[in-house]
């Protein structure tokens, strides 16, 4: 459940070198002075700061986050950094101070706002997260007002609010009707709330809206299928799940179980339980009763793989064979089936070199297929493309 989308302004190094330095004279002995002001040294600090503490370098992150300070006392983004940096070092108390001084400079900064909301939500502070990104998004001028209604939403999951969850959801969908992120959410919610012709619908539209599926995604459009006993859809999902992500874990979960249970499946039974007239309380103490569904972890070890492949190796092979549609073939019913892309998936500590080393691609070619810099930052979650897409519409 904890896909906010946090927004920091990242500045990079390069703003302390694009200040214009000029040299005078003082009694015939040059003085060099730089003309960047205090918040641009200030914001290159944060950059600094935050740099170092996703690397897990949390004595330099503070380091720079204080000399940013120093600099710039009176600059919002400064403490909305500090918010950042306490809650990493699990300090909430810390970080929620941050962000109200952040706001005491500038009460309408919509990134903040949105920031300090996500924090609440991530707090069960539910009710005043809600009220942050109701103010973010009132602010005039910002931007990024479908992802403050996302994140709305997600925080309206996390308390159980399923009906507010999908109102926000619809909004979001309203300002980015091609946000497959938020399509996908509203796909998730749908079949948590058992309306599978709607997740069915919301499906199609996240496949047209990306061409980079995950594990998850087809994980649900396999049980959004199967909820329906389309089993000749479902097993196509399927197929491409193990073919596209054999070493995924909800791909071996398939093989060993046939997804019984999905993320999902545990919120659609705090739904069923709310909508039974449960108190809310007891559907979280539910919530927590361990199920006894065979899971196999994904970091399980070599041993456990090797027993589960040996098992599952020719049931593996025969959906792949027989359900399998090729990449733009259409099925009996002449509905398209999307061309797909190898594809990884970044996990966490990985960078674009180890990737690269991974797969045994040249580090160029993955920069120009995914349109990214050698200098590109990655994320738990990504999707870099591992084939030139451009090809892959073509064939």
């Amino acid at each position: 459940m904890d896909k906010f989308k946090n927004i920091f302004l990242v500045i990079t190094t390069g703003i302390l070198l694009s200040g214009c330095v000029s040299q005078n004279y003082v009694k015939n002995i040059p003085v060099v002075e730089n003309s960047a002001t205090q918040n641009e040294i200030a914001m290159t600090r944060i950059s600094l700061g935050l740099g170092y503490l996703k690397m897990g370098n949390t004595e330099q992150a503070k380091l720079n986050l204080e000399k940013a300070k120093r600099f710039a006392p009176k600059l919002t983004q400064v403490y909305t950094a500090f918010a950042h940096y306490y809650e990493t070092v699990g300090e909430p108390e810390l970080a929620a101070t941050s962000y109200v001084k952040a706001l005491s400079f500038n009460t309408n900064d919509a990134d903040t706002l949105n920031n300090f909301g996500v924090f609440l939500c991530r707090q069960q502070r539910f009710k005043e997260a809600e009220v942050q990104i109701l103010k973010a998004i009132a602010v005039p001028s910002y931007i990024l007002v479908a992802k403050s209604y996302e994140n709305l939403a997600l925080c309206q999951l996390k308390a159980l609010q399923f009906d507010n969850a999908e109102i926000y959801f619809n909004k979001a969908i309203l300002h980015s009707p091609s946000d497959a992120s938020i399509l996908l959410q509203m796909v998730q919610l749908q079949y948590v709330k058992g309306s599978y012709k709607e997740a069915e619908l919301y499906l199609g539209r996240y496949e047209k809206a990306t061409r980079r599926f995950s594990p998850q995604a087809l994980a649900l459009a396999y049980k959004v299928y199967e909820k329906q006993f389309n089993r000749r859809i479902a097993k196509n999902y399927a197929g491409m799940l193990v073919s596209m992500f054999p070493g995924s874990y909800e791909a071996k979960q398939f093989l060993l179980n046939g997804l019984k249970h999905i993320e999902a499946d545990k919120l659609a039974q705090d739904y069923k339980v709310l909508m039974s007239g449960d108190s809310e309380a007891k559907v979280k103490s539910k919530s927590k009763v361990k199920k006894r569904v065979v899971v196999l972890s994904p970091r399980s070890n070599d041993q456990n793989n090797q027993v589960a492949n040996s098992r599952l190796k020719q049931k593996n092979e025969d959906i792949v064979e027989k359900t399998v549609v090729k990449p733009g073939e259409a099925d009996s019913n002449n509905q398209q089936v999307l061309n797909t892309l190898p594809v990884h998936i970044v996990k966490k500590g990985e960078v674009l070199f180890s990737i690269s080393k991974k797969y045994n691609i040249r580090m160029n070619s993955i920069l120009l297929w995914n349109g990214i810099s050698a200098s590109h930052i990655l994320h738990i979650g990504d999707v870099i493309n591992l084939a030139d897409p451009k090809k892959a519409d073509k064939s």
